[in-house]
């Protein structure tokens, strides 16, 4: 029965992240820009290192922290909530266009790295 939980966390995750997680979304934009010349850690945490940008999606980071509270008493993360919303981010970010997904980019341009343009081509 404590599994059931699941489905609404799962759904308030993915809701989350699809209000926060666009570019162009009013929460997004209001949030801070922390970064040093070389690295960015929030909203997004990308480095730059040898003329790429490795971008480490949200996606990318919930999945490590899913199948690590699953074999580690990880404090938080050992709630069923929790994962639920681990789990929402995961699959909101699993459903962006490939050309979204890329972990190390070519070029540093923070437009480039923001525009949501389905005709562009890499």
């Amino acid at each position: 029965m404590e599994y059931l939980s699941i489905i609404p966390a799962t759904a308030l995750g993915y809701l989350t992240f699809r209000a926060t997680g666009h570019p162009t979304s009013r929460i997004r934009r209001k949030l801070p820009n922390i970064k040093s010349k070389r690295v960015q850690v929030f909203p997004v945490v990308r480095a730059r290192v040898f003329d790429r940008v490795i971008h480490l999606h949200h996606w990318f980071a919930f999945s490590i922290v899913l199948i690590l509270s699953f074999f580690l008493s990880l404090g938080i993360f050992d709630f069923i909530v929790t994962k639920g919303i681990l789990l929402g981010g995961i699959i909101h970010g699993l459903t962006l266009p490939k050309e979204h997904r890329k972990i190390i980019y070519k070029d540093f341009s923070v437009e480039r790295l923001t525009t949501i343009d389905n005709d562009y081509k890499s």
